[in-house]
């Protein structure tokens, strides 16, 4: 059995999570919320998109981890209660695929590409390097059926934005090239966005609240027997580790819909940026890695009271 047993006096994570989302939200509406009069955009600025899908990639496999860890121990479960004599790894599936976390990889290394390149577009130059750059992206991409293992709506954000780059033009400026390629972006996250799941039955957000469904399972069985036993003092016991698994739960959860926002800021950030706003990537990328430290967090913590 998992233990999530924790002292009475310490603070609820769910609630803690909901404090440090609370925080992090505001700091990046803050953080997008400033724009300025000018209609030219810098090298870092630019550059600042593919540092920050490749923070989104960090906390993208974080979550991952954590809702693997999960599963698997819900997995772990039914395997010793089903009385199976051998053992292999067929019954123990992690929540994420391993084809379907290396999709969501492939995906953010492409827009981490695409980032790298709008660096590049301030260099005069670079010019038709950068355009010759831009169109060998949309080349790879709409001949290797990117995005596909996350969802066929990723698939066609990808198809979308590969139709775009491949008809660059050497001739546009930085401000052209952004304006042009804004509406495939903003699909593209929107639409990875809505892969985690816009409610917590949806998508990878559904994938792991019904593994912690599964995984409280066997507290309940066990909280079923010490009520037909009339053992007050264990049902109490389990009670309470019943109770710090769902805002374990609870804190997850929301750490998958920080992840959800965080696709959709950075989204709002590439608009910003094709509209000549000046709006501090840096204060994104600090909420980005923000939310990954609490993960981590998040993770530890799971792991230790399970060890117990």
């Amino acid at each position: 059995m998992n233990h999530h047993l924790r002292p009475s006096g310490e603070a609820n994570p769910a609630r803690i999570a909901a404090r440090r989302t609370t925080a992090l939200v505001a700091a990046l509406f803050a953080a997008t919320a400033l724009a300025g009069c000018a209609r030219t955009v810098s090298s870092a600025d630019l550059t600042g998109f593919g540092t920050a899908a490749a923070a989104l990639q960090r906390q993208t496999d974080a979550n991952f981890a954590g809702a693997d860890r999960i599963a698997r121990a819900a997995a772990v479960d039914r395997f010793v209660r089903s009385g199976t004599v051998g053992l292999t790894e067929k019954p123990f599936p992690p929540a994420v695929p391993p084809d379907v976390a290396a999709a969501w990889r492939s995906a953010l290394f492409y827009l981490e590409r695409y980032g790298l390149l709008l660096g590049t577009l301030t260099d005069p130059q670079q010019g038709a390097q950068t355009t010759d750059a831009f169109k060998q992206l949309g080349v790879e991409l709409n001949g290797g059926g990117v995005g596909a293992g996350i969802s066929p709506g990723v698939a066609a954000a990808f198809s979308s934005l590969a139709g775009a780059l491949v008809q660059e033009d050497a001739r546009r400026k930085a401000l052209g090239v952004l304006r042009r390629n804004d509406p495939h972006v903003r699909g593209l996250l929107t639409a990875m966005a809505e892969a985690i799941g816009a409610t917590d039955g949806e998508g990878l957000r559904g994938t792991v609240a019904a593994a912690w469904t599964a995984s409280t399972g066997a507290l309940q069985r066990t909280y079923a027997v010490a009520a037909t036993q009339h053992d007050e003092a264990h049902q109490r016991s389990i009670m309470n580790e019943y109770l710090s698994a769902l805002g374990r739960r609870q804190a997850q959860l929301n750490d998958l819909a920080a992840l959800r926002q965080s696709f959709l800021a950075l989204a709002d950030a590439h608009s910003a940026a094709a509209d000549g706003s000046k709006r501090p990537v840096g204060e994104l990328l600090d909420v980005i890695e923000g939310r990954l430290d609490e993960v981590r967090d998040l993770a530890k913590d799971i792991g230790e009271e399970g060890a117990r």
